[in-house]
């Protein structure tokens, strides 16, 4: 393996791009063509090689640690502060204590039972809405979408008018609309028929 390629000149900061407590200004990188961090070759030997010879330079960086804080928040690609990008990446999740990005479980309320199933969920809300609560504090609570309260909701007030018809309790319309019946104590005029005798 070749010694890294050293420039004959020595990068320096156009105006205002570098302040003198940056750590960069003291980086053993600068002296060093920056091709050599970001590897052509995908993987295999020539990969490894690029690699190493680019973990090289950083092992003998006064400021690799710097540099790696620095690029674990900034530096997506290439190598930097001694590790590859999908380094990186595992020591950035390392650092969070193993969280990854994607779906979180979601936590436990007062109200929401604990590794309850959709339909325990949906009976504890329901519960909870008919008891008094509202349908946005129910959705808070049991961390579903106001819609999804909403049908809560709805499925009590359902419930209640269908189960106060079925006992007779109460006057509406068979439609479940809650309209008054209208009952006539007249006679039938003449050329109508009385309900009940279709011919």
């Amino acid at each position: 393996m070749s010694a890294p390629a050293t420039r004959t000149t020595r990068r320096e900061p156009v105006g205002g791009h570098v302040r003198p407590e940056d750590f960069r200004h003291r980086a053993v990188c600068r002296s060093v063509d920056p091709e050599i961090f970001f590897p052509t070759a995908v993987d295999g030997p020539e990969f490894e090689a690029q690699v190493s010879l680019a973990k090289t330079v950083c092992a003998g960086c006064p400021v690799r640690e710097q540099c790696l804080s620095w690029a674990l928040g900034h530096q997506p690609d290439g190598i930097a502060g001694g590790m590859t990008e999908h380094e990186r990446r595992h020591e950035l999740a390392r650092r969070r204590g193993g969280r990854r990005r994607g779906r979180l479980p979601r936590p436990r309320t007062p109200q929401r039972p604990v590794n309850a199933t959709r339909a325990e969920v949906a009976e504890a809300g329901r519960a909870a809405i008919a008891a008094g609560m509202s349908v946005r504090d129910a959705a808070g609570e049991f961390l579903v979408s106001p819609r999804t309260a909403g049908r809560w909701a709805r499925a009590i007030h359902t419930s209640t008018t269908s189960s106060a018809c079925s006992a007779g309790i109460g006057e509406g319309s068979a439609g479940g609309h809650r309209a008054p019946l209208q009952i006539s104590h007249t006679a039938t005029q003449a050329g109508t028929r009385a309900e009940g005798t279709r011919s």
